[in-house]
Order: C-alpha cells, then sequence, then structure tokens
C-alpha cells in the first residue's frame, strides 16, 4: 500500500509586470525564514570560450567589491547564513535568518544580484580564488568520475564541461566579458524569488518592494540543445594518485525532465540504490562486499538528462562489480518487478520528497527546480502522482530503451601505481 501525502506540497506562485516569477511556501512552525533568488544563468548557458564565466560571477556577487563583502557578512550579525552556488542550469543564493531579518535581507540580496558594479582589483584576486577551487574539484575523484562520464556521453551539449570551467578559460576571462554576462542575465525575467519558513504577509509585501521596481532592457533568451544520437563512448579510463581504490561509473544518455519516462527512470533509480533493501546496496555491499557505498542516480533537466550508477570498488573486485551491475540492469529489462518491492520504492520516493520539503535548504532547491522545469506549483505533486502509477510492465520498457549495455558508457579513475 502507497503512503498518502500527509504534508502539503503546493507553493504560491506569482508573475511580476517586471517578468520576476515570486514562489512562497509559508510554514508557520518554523523558527527562520529563507530568502532564496535562482537565476537561470547556469554553465550550460555560457559559450564554450568563456567557460566558467557563471560560476566567476556567483563569486564576484559576494566578493566582487569591499562593499559587496560588507553587505554579504552582515547577514552574519543577526544570526543569519548566506549561501551561492552555480550549477549547470542556474545560480542559486540563499539566506537563512530570523524572521525579524527579512526585510534586511531582501534589500542586501537586491543590491548584491542587481548592482552592476565590480572592482577590477577583486576580480583578479577572486581569479585566484577560483583556480584553487577548481583544483580542488580535481582532486576530489567523485567530481572527478562525474566529469568522465558526462564527457564520455555528451558530446556537444555543454553538460560535457564542469560547471567551473577550465583552469584555461578562467585564466582569459576578462572583467569585461563579466561585467556584460551580468548585465545580461541577472535581469527580473531570468529569477525566481523563492520565500519559505516563518514570514507574514506583510514581509513578503516588503520583500517584493525590493525586486518589483527593477527592470530589464530586454528578456534574454534561454539556449536549447538538440538531443544527442551517437553512439557514446564505451570506456573511459583516466589514472589519479592519490587513491587507493578504482571509481566506477556507468551511465546512459536519457530524457528530458518534461518527458513522460522520467518518473519511470526516477523509480529505477530508486530500485537500484534507494535504501538498505535496495537492489544494489544488498548485491554489491551485503552479499559480496565490494564497496562501501553505490549510488544510482537519474539527473535531468531542461534539455538533458542521463542515468549513473557509481561506486569505488578495490582493482581486483572491478570486473565482479561490472558484472553485478550488469547483472542488476538486464534484470531490469528482462524481470517484472515484485508488486510489494515496487510499493516499497515508490514509499522511498514520497519519503524523500516530503523530508526535502521539510528540510530549510532542500526546500529552496526542490521548488527552484520545479520551477525552472516545469512553472507550475503543482509541479511536485504532478511528479509524485506519476511515480505512484509507474508498474512494472513500465519499468522494463523504459529499461530496455534506455539501459542495454550497447547505450551504457564506463568511466573508471584507476590507482596510479
Amino acid at each position: 500500500m502507497i503512503f498518502d501525502m500527509t504534508t502539503a506540497m503546493f507553493w504560491r506562485r506569482s508573475v511580476l509586470p517586471n517578468g520576476l516569477t515570486m514562489l512562497q511556501f509559508p510554514k508557520q512552525s518554523a523558527n527562520t525564514t529563507q530568502l532564496s533568488i535562482a537565476v537561470e544563468y547556469g554553465s550550460n548557458q555560457e559559450p564554450e570560450k568563456i567557460a566558467g564565466v557563471a560560476h566567476f560571477l556567483e563569486h564576484m556577487l559576494a566578493g566582487g567589491s569591499e562593499k559587496r563583502i560588507q553587505l554579504s557578512r552582515s547577514i552574519e550579525n543577526s544570526g543569519g547564513i548566506m549561501d551561492f552556488y552555480t550549477d549547470h542550469e542556474h545560480m542559486m543564493s540563499s539566506m537563512d535568518i530570523l524572521p525579524g531579518e527579512l526585510p534586511q535581507a531582501a534589500t542586501i540580496i537586491s543590491e548584491l544580484l542587481f548592482n552592476p558594479e565590480f572592482e577590477e582589483e577583486k576580480f583578479r584576486q577572486e581569479r585566484k580564488i577560483i583556480l584553487n577551487e577548481l583544483a580542488e574539484a580535481l582532486d576530489d575523484p567523485t567530481e572527478r568520475l562525474e566529469e568522465l562520464l558526462l564527457k564520455s556521453l555528451f558530446k556537444n551539449h555543454p553538460l560535457n564541461r564542469p560547471v567551473g570551467g577550465f583552469p584555461k578559460t578562467v585564466k582569459h576571462l576578462t572583467f569585461d566579458q563579466l561585467s556584460d554576462a551580468h548585465r545580461a542575465n541577472y535581469v527580473p525575467e531570468n529569477m525566481i524569488l523563492i520565500l519559505t519558513g516563518n514570514f507574514t504577509e506583510e514581509f513578503a509585501e516588503i520583500v517584493l518592494k525590493n525586486f518589483s521596481g527593477r527592470t530589464s532592457e530586454k528578456n534574454p533568451s534561454r539556449k536549447r540543445f538538440p538531443i544527442e544520437t551517437a553512439k557514446p563512448e564505451p570506456l573511459v579510463v583516466e589514472k589519479k594518485s592519490g587513491i587507493a581504490q578504482t571509481y566506477l561509473s556507468m551511465g546512459a544518455r536519457t530524457v528530458c525532465s518534461s518527458h513522460i519516462d522520467v518518473p519511470v527512470l526516477d523509480v529505477m533509480s530508486a530500485l537500484l540504490s534507494g535504501g538498505t533493501s535496495s537492489r544494489l546496496f544488498v548485491e554489491l555491499r551485503e552479499k559480496n562486499a565490494l564497496t562501501y557505498d553505490v549510488n544510482s542516480d537519474h539527473n535531468k533537466g531542461v534539455d538533458f538528462g542521463f542515468f549513473s550508477i557509481s561506486c569505488a570498488v578495490k582493482d581486483k573486485n572491478l570486473v565482479k562489480a561490472k558484472r553485478v551491475i550488469l547483472r542488476e540492469l538486464s534484470k531490469l529489462r528482462s524481470e517484472k518487478v515484485p508488486i510489494d518491492e515496487l510499493d516499497r520504492t515508490k514509499n522511498l520516493i514520497v519519503g524523500a520528497s516530503l523530508r526535502g520539503m521539510d528540510d530549510p535548504q532542500e526546500c529552496q532547491e526542490i521548488i527552484a527546480y520545479m520551477e525552472m522545469q516545469f512553472k507550475n506549483e503543482n509541479a511536485l505533486v504532478d511528479h509524485i502522482d506519476k511515480v505512484k502509477a509507474v508498474s512494472s510492465r513500465d519499468i522494463m520498457d523504459a529499461a530496455n530503451t534506455y539501459l542495454q549495455e550497447d547505450s551504457l558508457s564506463t568511466a573508471l579513475l584507476e590507482p596510479k601505481k
């Protein structure tokens, strides 16, 4: 039996005359308030020759001048925290504050996002910091492994580039290129304002005043990339010093977020690694002690999708681990999932969604993602309803469509002897 949702997953949605979208998800029992802005400008939207400019610009929002540094730090004076990050499709700025600090927080975030003034000295300084960050990412085996997999799966889509760009492109970025990117993309039509947690209607109106008067000369256009049809590279191997195990990732291209097969693929991902009762956890860890942890994910955006399975194993266990994974994928293609296992997996997905909406940070990210993909305040409920409707036959069909062995790419990060 599938559990009914006991917590509302709806939020209020409105679009201002200047094009800015506002989403409100009040939780009056919360002790704090979250104010977030998602800007639909990530690494997928930047030209390859200036790869990394979206991420660089995110750094400059809080660190691009002495005034910006002081503004961003002032949030901490009253017990709040502030965070920024960039992904393939957007930049996210979020604050978690005491409810009474919301008006001040709105003024600060509005100034940081819309003010076009940056200092060239801070630009030069931030470049050094970003190059250090890129070096750290290169040192992280899990991040490097995903980069290898995406590069093998996608030949033309910018998903095959790291979000932060490459050291070469970052070194050659100019101050004018960064300013141009800010001017073109940090406009109301490209922004989603999200309020969650404890706030009053009065304070929500005050927040809006910081954004309603902002305008832009033209609406930015979002580039969409065509579906890739070429076979992915079947195997890519890289040697790395300083690691004790081989990092393995197997994946395949799938479909974009709006495709009818997305709920089925999400259920398949949870079947494989959703909790300690999942198939790969049981087979790889419990039965064979091949790995400490295994993760399967279905990642999707407005014009891309990919399925991946990742784990770390000893060199001598690599062949066996791959064999176990391929066997489980074969079972998805050829055997119906038992009803009790399917129901349990759906319950895990519903539970994860409910916990996500309870978590202050994850809640904002879920709402932002759903808005960017679907422009609909009912999107999460709709998705859960579609997950509940997935059948064993649907899973077999999708597995045969997307997870055939000749559609898979394998990325390996091996210890350098």
